[in-house]
Order: structure tokens, then C-alpha cells, then sequence
């Protein structure tokens, strides 16, 4: 079984650029360009999914225009487009006769395609829990994307062509819905499969995204932030109030960086070890049965050196309990760590990037809002470590019962310590709790660390902190 030469268009080489090293795709032909009319008809069915054969046709053409831009990392790659259709009074989701493409023509992305064009599933309509189906079906009902980063993940009956797939070859596997921008409804599903076995989509996820803009199309982004999308008042007057607290804290005390973080939502579905589990939107299999922060809501750059590292913080993922933020809000207080520098890679994930934009002393604090019960941590980034009680200071002033705001418990500061080079440090006190009280501030006392350290920063907080081990 081989593609008739009539079904594929050659994909037209890149002379320059990256795509060079990268590989297009061989796309269904186009059987018509759909008519240029604005007459639709409009079908209130689940989503409500536009059904008029005119605006299909076009769907289709914007789709098959996408898949001739697209290009990947490898060539055994199959990418097809899953769309809703009416047989009599059922709603259903088919691939047949819709636009596809494939990096290779060879037999065995052939034969999978035909096995997906013999399978049509039934929508349902009722929004009840969506079970037994394949991934595009969950993909359109839910709205939210699925993916594996091999097949062999999945249950057979998650996934009905499991078999025909590993036979084919497949095994990284990413389907995601696609949105008409214009009108907010899923228009239908785009599913790719691949032979790698890839530890993150995070490239796929994002290129498909950028083309389907081209062609006023959507789909959902990675590192997706947990307010990207804001659709209540109350909502956006909170992220408003903690904008102003950041600015006012930066502008007091000269911060160069201030910085919100939060749980990340659940915004995909991943296959991993038979099990269909809510993911973030990293797309990456480090972050499965985690619980990561983001950060993509309110932050205040007074200084434009530090750019660089809030889109970094913007699109990488903290798994609660590491690094500064995560320990506030795992501990739900606050935390500080005089050079963040020092960390290793796994406590903290963006110490390359502190290093570039020269930021080395940070403090984060747990904020909790009463009336919309969310919980973040707000993280300062400081040029003189002894500002913290400063900060903290300010931050009571500002943030009192009457805002809607709680700050965490700020009587012990967790500190964070780089890791000991043991040979030079012979101390006495390796199994000791350091503690540092604030004389002028009784409601936040203490500092506790569970390691001793010889960090210059906590001996410049000192000035304002009684420093005290304990046996």
C-alpha cells in the first residue's frame, strides 16, 4: 500500500533560516478553494460547533495552508486534521477528507492514515464525562490538549489504534484542539504522531501555534500562565492590586525585579504508565504528577537588565518546595536566599539565568486572597540584601485586612543555602538551626535555616538580625 502521487504536494525547501535543517511536510492536494460568502449557518450543539458546509470548506483550506508552513524535527511524522460532521441527528468526528501531511510518504505512515479515516467517533453531546474514546475526541471535547511522550503509554481503550500505531512505528503522540479566533468555538483537532519518543512537545506545540495565527486560527500555548486569560471582574481587579503592591514595593526600595507566582493550572492531559492524569502547559514529561508554579501574571521590571530573566521565569516551571518561591508557598511564608547564584540547577532551575542578569539576592513571601480563595507568592529581587526587613515592613503597611489580602506567616523566614563545600567549612554546627531575630519587629522574629552558612549576604542582614544557633 503506497500514497497515490496525485494525494501528496511536494513541500517546497527552505533556501535559508533554520527550517533548512528541519523537516516540511508532503500535504494533501486541495480539492477546491472554498467560496468567498459570510452566509453560515450556526448549529448550538456542545461547543457549538459551527456546521454550515461553506465555513467547513474554509476551516479546510486555512488548515491545509498551515500544514504547508509547518516543519519538524524529524521526518517520520504523520500530522491530520480531526473535524466535526453532521450524520443525520449525530454529531461526528471523522478525518476523512480532511487535510493531512507527512514528512515521508512512505507505507507505514500510509497505512496508518487509512486506518484513521476507517475510525469515526461520535461527539457526545451531552458533556459527560468524556471515557472509551480516542484522544481527539477528548481533545475537542475538553478543549484542552492530550499528549504522550510514547504510545505505549496509553490503554487500548484510550486509545483504539494503539496497535495499528506501534505496527507503523509511532510512539510520540500530541493532539491538540484548534480554535476560530473570531469566534471562540473548536473548529476541530490536530493530531500528530511521530517515531520519537520525545520527552517534551514544548517546539510542537508552540510552532503549530504561531502558523494557525497566520490563518486567524488558535491553539493552546505552552507555559500557558495562570492568568493569561482573565474572564472576571473580580479576577482582574485582584491581579491590578497585586501589581500595585509590587510597584510599590520596587519603587520604596529601588528593586530592580518583582515577580507573582502561582500553582500552574491543569491545562493538558498526558498519558504516562496507563494512566490519564491533568498535566500543566509545559508539555513536559518532568512536570507529570508534579506541582509546579508559573509565573505569567503581575510583575514590575524597574530595571531593564533583568528583562531577559522574567521572560525566562515566564516560561519555565518551579515544582513547589524548590527555590525561593517554591518554599514560601510550600511553607506558606516566606523565604530568602542571599545569592541565588549559588544554587544548584536542581533547587533552582533559573540560576543561569540569574547569572546573565546579575541577580543574586531574593526574598519571596506567601499572599493569599480571602474573597477568590487563590493563593501566590510574590518574589523580590533585592541589591542590598539588608532591605529585607524593609520590605517586609512595607509590605504590612500595604497589605492590611481591609485589602482582601493575607500575608503568609512571616514570624520565621526560611533561608536558602547553596551547598557546603565541606572540606573548607569544619564547623560544629552542621546539625544546628539558625536563627535570626529581629529586635524591632516582633511579629517577624525569626529567620530559620536548617544548614549553617558562611554566605556574606546573611552577614549583611546582621546589621538589622540577632544571629543565634541553636543546639
Amino acid at each position: 500500500m503506497m500514497w497515490n502521487k496525485n494525494v501528496l504536494e511536494r513541500p517546497t525547501l527552505p533556501l535559508s533560516g533554520d527550517s533548512r535543517y528541519l523537516t516540511p511536510l508532503w500535504v494533501s492536494a486541495n480539492v477546491e478553494r472554498p467560496c468567498q460568502s459570510d452566509s453560515t449557518q450556526s448549529v448550538t450543539i456542545g461547543s457549538e460547533v459551527q456546521a454550515d458546509s461553506l465555513y467547513h470548506q474554509e476551516i479546510q483550506y486555512k488548515i491545509r495552508t498551515v500544514l504547508k508552513l509547518l516543519s519538524f524535527r524529524e521526518q517520520h511524522v504523520l500530522v491530520q486534521f480531526w473535524s466535526p460532521r453532521f450524520d443525520g441527528k449525530h454529531l461526528l468526528l471523522t478525518t476523512i477528507d480532511q487535510p493531512f501531511g507527512v514528512g515521508v510518504a512512505n507505507e507505514q505512515l500510509c497505512i496508518y492514515r487509512k486506518d484513521s479515516e476507517q475510525n469515526v467517533f461520535r461527539l457526545n453531546t451531552d458533556h459527560e464525562e468524556v471515557e472509551n474514546v480516542n484522544p481527539p475526541v477528548r481533545a475537542f471535547m475538553r478543549g484542552l490538549p492530550e499528549w504522550t511522550c510514547d504510545l505505549t503509554n496509553y490503554n487500548k481503550k484510550d486509545f483504539p489504534l494503539l496497535d495499528s500505531a506501534i505496527r507503523c512505528n509511532l510512539h510520540g503522540y500530541l493532539a491538540l484542539p484548534v480554535f476560530d479566533s473570531t469566534k471562540r468555538l473548536c473548529v476541530g483537532v490536530l493530531e500528530l504522531l511521530m517515531s520519537s519518543d520525545l520527552n517534551d512537545f514544548a517546539y510542537e506545540v508552540e510552532h503549530i501555534h504561531q502558523k494557525l495565527k497566520i490563518r486567524n486560527l488558535t491553539s493552546p500555548q505552552v507555559f500557558d500562565g495562570p492568568a493569561l486569560n482573565v474572564f472576571n471582574e473580580r479576577r482582574k481587579n485582584e491581579l491590578d492590586e497585586i501589581y500595585g503592591i509590587l510597584k510599590v514595593v520596587c519603587d520604596t526600595h529601588n528593586l530592580p525585579l518583582a515577580q507573582t507566582w502561582m500553582v500552574s493550572p491543569s491545562a493538558s492531559f498526558c498519558a504516562h504508565e496507563k494512566v490519564l492524569k491533568n498535566c500543566c502547559s509545559s508539555f513536559n514529561t518532568r512536570c507529570f504528577r508534579k506541582v509546579c508554579m508559573s509565573t505569567a501574571i503581575p510583575f514590575y521590571v524597574q530595571d531593564l537588565s533583568t528583562w531577559p530573566f522574567m521572560q525566562a521565569s515566564k516560561e519555565c516551571h518551579l515544582e513547589m518546595s524548590r527555590g525561593v518561591a517554591g518554599r514560601a508557598l510550600s511553607s506558606r511564608g516566606s523565604c530568602f536566599c542571599g545569592d541565588v547564584t549559588r544554587l544548584d540547577e536542581e533547587e533552582y532551575p533559573l540560576v543561569h539565568n540569574a547569572r546573565m542578569s546579575r541577580l543574586t539576592s531574593c526574598f519571596a513571601i506567601f499572599l493569599h486572597c480571602v474573597e477568590g480563595s487563590n493563593d501566590y507568592v510574590l518574589e523580590f529581587f533585592l541589591k542590598d540584601s539588608r532591605r529585607v526587613l524593609n520590605i517586609i515592613q512595607t509590605l504590612k503597611h500595604i497589605v492590611k485586612a481591609p485589602s482582601g489580602f493575607e500575608l503568609g506567616d512571616g514570624s520565621s523566614i526560611e533561608v536558602v543555602n547553596p551547598p557546603m563545600d565541606l572540606s573548607v567549612n569544619k564547623t560544629n554546627t552542621s546539625d544546628s538551626e539558625l536563627i535570626m531575630t529581629d529586635n524591632s519587629d516582633p511579629d517577624y522574629a525569626n529567620v530559620t535555616d536548617h544548614r549553617p552558612s558562611t554566605d556574606d549576604s546573611l552577614e549583611e542582614i546582621s546589621d538589622n538580625f540577632t544571629v543565634t544557633y541553636l543546639p
